[in-house]
């Protein structure tokens, strides 16, 4: 069997589960886009590259997979942030770039866009993807293919495909590529879940942690019966939120070490055994490593690692672990009941003036069971931490790589991977200057995402950081303005009941929504001043 190397790009992308890309088709990406639009795929072209990216990670996030095309160096370079943080993030991305072809690399030392060599942005990308190629042999070109989509799809990495321009209509032959089964030893698997076994039957306060790669690899359901069986209070980390259904009973808040809810600090740090499962240990994970994690008491399982107490396990696969504890015999259950004193601690202020908290309190008794949360980084994201989601509710965020520009074209992946669910994004100001013109790729397309922007004029997570740098302050924008220009409908909004009006009318509207909330100078979610005292201790130390 035999195809051209876009046009089989495409079709296995498709066969993937994939229905839209996005990119910017430069003139190194033209031979490209071609296929592409003769494809099945909807492409769809963006405002900026890192926008592409960001809007492909939240879309993989959603669906399973998420395609960028863009062109060499210029639309490459310009998009590796967002590539980075779906590494650090294991958000399965696919990054397709256009390239000079073969014969005019021989023919010409220098070509537009060549920043050292022609292998610059190979050897770049080899550093923030899984699995790397250069599309220039038509001998190995099919397996090259289906290496970069089996990596991409079993661990959740970005890959990357370089493509010459005179390679994408080379016709090649197609050779099915052979993958090694995952290595399992069952001996090993069987003395884990047993050690884990016994280290919940003996514990009196077990916690489980759900983690981000339970969602990441298909197994909230497993989780969910897990929970169920062992009756026990569960949490999660900045990154995890919305992995486990959190109007779940069981459901506890989100951990974030010292500066997060200390009733959920303490059910962690108490607990005598602590079941990780699927988690990142880091700093922004781990409440700028505020947390005290004892790890004689911890089972913790990921895709990179089966360790329990000191032990670790090989070739003990994270979902082999999982399903394997889900169906333990002689798990003993446990009794936990939920209290109150584990509910969200947004309480609306009495002030005339919108606050922070009376932002987040109107936008948790707005969401339902049919929306999807994207936030920026800073206090959209720690104050956003108390929001209560359901089990049909997602929550996307840069929550460990920590990039500002995520939230708009996050949003708009999300509400493309799943235009029946409303898509509330919150960002901060700074966030939305970054990457906000893409709500003209928004309008373009007709989805109507509904963008609340906090509006107080600083890198204010920053100010507090370093309260005497003058270079944390920005401008103060009319951002409803902004929405009304590009043909949305922007509200202004001062006032608590301005605010959950405008809510109201934005689900409504047949476009997208900015909601300007004009905060007072200084106004931070109490979980940010908490963080920005940690952290300032860190870089002062």
């Amino acid at each position: 069997m035999k195809a051209k190397v876009g046009e089989y790009i495409f079709d296995q992308i498709y066969k993937l589960g994939v229905r839209h890309t996005f990119g910017i088709p430069g003139d190194f990406a033209l031979a490209l886009y071609d296929p592409l639009e003769r494809s099945k795929l909807q492409p769809i072209v963006v405002t900026h590259e890192p926008s592409a990216g960001f809007a492909a990670d939240a879309y993989s996030r959603l669906t399973g997979l998420g395609v960028a095309v863009i062109t060499y160096s210029v639309g490459g370079l310009n998009m590796l942030n967002a590539v980075g943080c779906a590494y650090a993030e294991k958000s399965p991305l696919v990054v397709i770039s256009g390239a000079p072809g073969m014969r005019e690399r021989r023919q010409h030392e220098l070509l537009h866009h060549k920043v050292r060599t022609y292998e610059t942005q190979f050897r770049v990308y080899q550093e923030v993807t899984g699995y790397a190629a250069v599309i220039n042999n038509p001998l190995t070109a099919s397996v090259q293919i289906q290496t970069a989509l089996h990596a991409c799809v079993t661990r959740k990495r970005p890959v990357y495909l370089e493509v010459p321009r005179d390679m994408v209509n080379t016709e090649i032959e197609i050779i099915d590529a052979e993958f090694p089964a995952e290595k399992l030893d069952r001996g090993a698997l069987r003395e884990a879940v047993a050690e884990a076994v016994e280290l919940c039957n003996r514990a009196k306060r077990p916690v489980l942690l759900a983690g981000v790669e339970t969602a990441r690899y298909g197994l909230q359901k497993e989780i969910i019966r897990l929970a169920e069986r062992l009756g026990v209070p569960v949490t999660a980390t900045a990154l995890d939120k919305s992995a486990f259904p959190e109007r779940h009973p069981q459901y506890i808040g989100v951990y974030d070490g010292a500066i997060g809810n200390p009733d959920v600090r303490r059910a962690v740090e108490d607990s005598d055994c602590l079941l990780m499962l699927g988690t990142f240990l880091s700093d922004m994970n781990l409440g700028i490593y505020t947390a005290h994690l004892d790890t004689n008491r911890t089972v913790y399982a990921t895709a990179e690692r089966i360790q329990i107490k000191h032990h670790q396990y090989s070739n003990v696969g994270f979902r082999h672990f999982v399903q394997a504890l889900l169906h333990a015999s002689g798990l003993r259950p446990h009794r936990f009941r939920a209290s109150d004193k584990f509910d969200s601690r947004l309480r609306p202020t009495n002030h005339r003036h919108i606050t922070v908290v009376d932002m987040l309190y109107e936008i948790d008794q707005f969401l339902d069971d049919r929306m999807i949360v994207v936030t920026d980084v800073g206090d959209c994201l720690f104050g956003a931490l108390e929001l209560r989601t359901s089990k049909r509710t997602a929550f996307l965020a840069p929550a460990n790589y920590a990039t500002m520009g995520f939230g708009v074209p996050g949003a708009l992946g999300a509400a493309v991977a799943d235009p029946k669910r409303q898509v509330l994004a919150i960002v901060g100001d700074g966030g939305f200057q970054m990457t906000g013109m893409e709500v003209i790729t928004a309008k373009k397309l007709g989805v109507k995402p509904i963008i609340v922007v906090m509006n107080n004029g600083e890198y204010l997570t920053l100010k507090f950081m370093a309260p005497h740098l003058r270079s944390t302050d920005i401008p103060r924008v009319d951002y409803a303005g902004f929405a009304n220009l590009f043909g949305g409908r922007g509200y202004q909004v001062h006032t608590r009941e301005e605010f959950r009006r405008a809510l109201r009318e934005a689900r409504r509207e047949p476009t997208f929504t900015i909601l300007d909330v004009r905060l007072a100078p200084g106004d931070v979610s109490p979980i940010v001043s908490r963080l920005s005292a940690a952290l300032g201790k860190r870089l002062k130390g």
